[in-house]
């Protein structure tokens, strides 16, 4: 049920230089409401409090990659907020307009920020973040590429963790079909299915973690088509 080979020449159209305004706050709408209603919210906010709960952290700090509209690290962040735990959230996107959208949303969420960012070249100093998190956002980027967020990504945070829809056919059928159903906008009837097809399967994401040099890495396929990582980054200093 895997399509065998990725399609590195379709393009988003999110990913275009200049996008309309209007177009890109709808389409931004459209990617929040598909991430709530295929879970992808409530899963990794779940996956991160059960890292947080596990080491028994009553503070933690996370950068969020290629962030969007910062609908799940703001989830997140609402969590913390409600289980009493002191959270520092950075959200980060290349696109100012973008970052823009995400700081309207999350203007009074406490310890939440957005800010404009280059996955390649963070300017944040090594191990600064507890966690790094990238979610539906590594199938934007070709292998060479996506191995270098990854290196990043490890540099600055202790661990690293990301989520991405698997490519196969049935995620590319559900993606198509639930964004006409939904009678979303052109944009995302577009990006969707193609972001589908421009996505990673397991091995290529492991193949991409050795590339990378991640430590620890493990990669499996959860229900339904998700796609997920964790692994060490940077180490602190009782490991050095």
């Amino acid at each position: 049920m895997l399509m065998p080979t990725r399609d590195n020449a379709i393009r988003e159209w999110l990913d275009a230089p200049e996008i309309d305004a209007d177009a890109l706050r709808l389409n931004l709408r459209d990617i929040r409401r598909i991430n709530f209603l295929l879970g992808w919210t409530a899963f990794a906010t779940r996956f991160v409090a059960r890292q947080v709960r596990g080491r028994h952290l009553r503070a933690f700090s996370l950068l969020d990659v290629a962030s969007g509209s910062a609908d799940i690290p703001l989830a997140i962040a609402r969590w913390a907020e409600r289980a009493g735990i002191s959270a520092q959230i950075a959200a980060s996107d290349i696109n100012p307009a973008i970052v823009a959208v995400a700081r309207e949303q999350g203007a009074h969420v406490p310890g939440f920020r957005a800010e404009v960012q280059d996955a390649l070249n963070l300017t944040h100093p090594a191990g600064s973040f507890d966690f790094a998190l990238c979610t539906l956002a590594l199938h934007h980027f070709p292998p060479a590429t996506a191995v270098g967020i990854l290196r990043e990504m490890a540099r600055v945070a202790r661990q690293v963790i990301l989520f991405d829809v698997e490519r196969s056919w049935p995620a590319y059928v559900g993606a198509a079909a639930l964004t006409r159903l939904l009678l979303m906008h052109p944009m995302t009837r577009h990006d969707a299915p193609a972001s589908v097809r421009r996505a990673y399967t397991a091995p290529e994401l492991r193949s991409l973690a050795r590339h990378a040099g991640l430590r620890n890495a493990r990669v499996w396929v959860g229900f339904p088509f998700r796609l997920a990582l964790s692994a060490s980054g940077q180490k602190t200093r009782a490991e050095r």
